[in-house]
């Protein structure tokens, strides 16, 4: 079976759902313990609040790529990943060429 940095291959998504998951709930848990201390010491921390609780989201949306993109079972693969990439390369047209014209920007 191989291993990716002491992490079984068959075990990966689960491994970095639970880590990402940790992660959220620590985020969080500093948001509740902010919110509750008293109220001096909640007024200087309270910009915090938002920086976290953005974080949280991030990895919350990372966690649903993580769902759609990591197959169920990887031993079906006998060890061996199955790399879905999250863009694929845009087409080409053959016989057209494609340039970047003047200035399009804002």
């Amino acid at each position: 079976m191989a291993k990716v940095r002491g992490i079984e291959v068959s075990t990966y998504c689960d491994r970095v759902y639970e880590e990402l998951s940790s992660m959220k709930e620590k985020l969080l848990g500093f948001v509740r313990a902010i919110e509750t201390m008293p109220e001096t010491e909640r007024e200087m921390l309270k910009p915090h609040i938002q920086h976290f609780e953005d974080i949280a989201k991030t990895i919350d949306w990372k966690l649903e790529i993580l769902m759609k993109v990591c197959p169920l079972d990887f031993t079906k693969y006998g060890g061996e990943v199955e790399r879905t990439p999250l863009f694929l390369p845009a087409e080409e047209t053959p016989g057209k060429e494609f340039s970047a014209g003047g200035y399009i920007g804002g």
